[in-house]
């Protein structure tokens, strides 16, 4: 391993094992003022939540939409519904409401489950070995729709309707969530 840098005269740096989210939120607020100097940063979150008769979780998936791509940051489905079609048609509404809101693309990572994202039309574009130890994690990607707008457009949020789910921000809570069924 090469020696590590000194730390240029003037300044001092930390390290916190444990960052706080007011940390990681500021950081990240100043990349996107950053990148915003040549391609703006929107993005809009949104969540579908599965639910059985008595109103207990037994899916869900959430995603995140910003410059024209969906990704898909988790998706799980309860172990009794597994192979029954729970996480096809959650997939599927994620991709048709990003495509409503003007995204061209999805992407998403996994280490378990490549073999079901590319049953459903999703491609490898890269991978990580070891990520965990003994797995590769996967990165796979999706076109959604044929449309040849510039690269740098932004997904909307569609209004809410039937069909539609309501428009979601960082702070969305239980308590702002409509059901939708």
């Amino acid at each position: 391993m090469n020696p590590l840098p000194n730390v240029p005269n003037g300044l001092r740096l930390t390290m916190d094992t444990d960052p706080p989210a007011d940390f990681r939120a500021g950081l990240g607020q100043l990349i996107n003022q950053f990148h915003a100097r040549t391609v703006p940063f929107h993005a809009s979150r949104f969540a579908l939540r599965l639910e059985d008769q008595d109103g207990r979780l037994v899916g869900g998936l959430s995603g995140v939409m910003s410059w024209g791509w969906l990704f898909v940051d988790a998706v799980w489905v309860h172990p009794d519904l597994r192979g029954q079609g729970a996480g096809r048609m959650l997939m599927a509404h994620a991709e048709h409401h990003a495509a409503a809101a003007g995204c061209h693309s999805a992407w998403l990572d996994t280490f378990q489950a490549r073999g079901f994202y590319e049953a459903i039309g999703y491609s490898v574009f890269g991978t990580l070995e070891d990520y965990p130890a003994g797995q590769t994690r996967n990165f796979l990607r999706k076109r959604l729709s044929d449309d040849a707008t510039p690269a740098i457009r932004q997904c909307r949020v569609p209004e809410p309707g039937p069909g539609r789910f309501p428009p979601a921000n960082d702070g969305w809570s239980a308590a702002r969530t409509r059901r939708w069924r």
